[in-house]
């Protein structure tokens, strides 16, 4: 069984800018795999649709490979976050968790992209809502 790695508000605003690049990545993904998936879905239909010829196949297999390589590189970047014990909680948003302990309890700090630094806290299970200045 793993140890948690928990952080203190200094260690995980150290890991802010590795952490911020891979929150990117992922917003970014995740914001665009709905498309991609689409572009798949309309060539597949085409495809049957209108004959199955080279340039359709070709077409639809693109969309496909296209999908496939997003979602693993999505896949890479959230392992990454895991790794460092640090939870996704919003992949649209980038909001993450470093759990931590604050008086004695184990909590969560709290970053969305595009905060300059990790400055809120919440309690276990009590999520975005909960947010509460450090």
């Amino acid at each position: 069984m793993q140890r948690l790695r928990t952080y203190t508000v200094e260690e995980a605003n150290q890991e802010l800018p590795r952490v911020r690049r891979i929150v990117t990545q992922i917003t970014e993904i995740s914001a665009l795999l709905p498309e991609l998936e689409d572009q798949a879905r309309i060539a597949e239909y085409e495809s049957k649709r209108n004959g199955a010829g080279d340039d359709r196949r070709d077409r639809h297999q693109q969309a496909r490979e296209a999908v496939s390589g997003a979602e693993l590189e999505l896949l890479k970047a959230v392992a990454a976050l895991n790794g460092m014990g640090i939870q996704l909680k919003g992949p649209l948003e980038g909001l993450i968790d470093f759990p931590s302990y604050r008086e004695g309890e184990l909590v969560e700090l709290c970053w969305k992209l595009g905060e300059d630094r990790v400055e809120f806290w919440h309690r276990v299970n009590e999520g975005y809502a909960g947010r509460k200045k450090l």
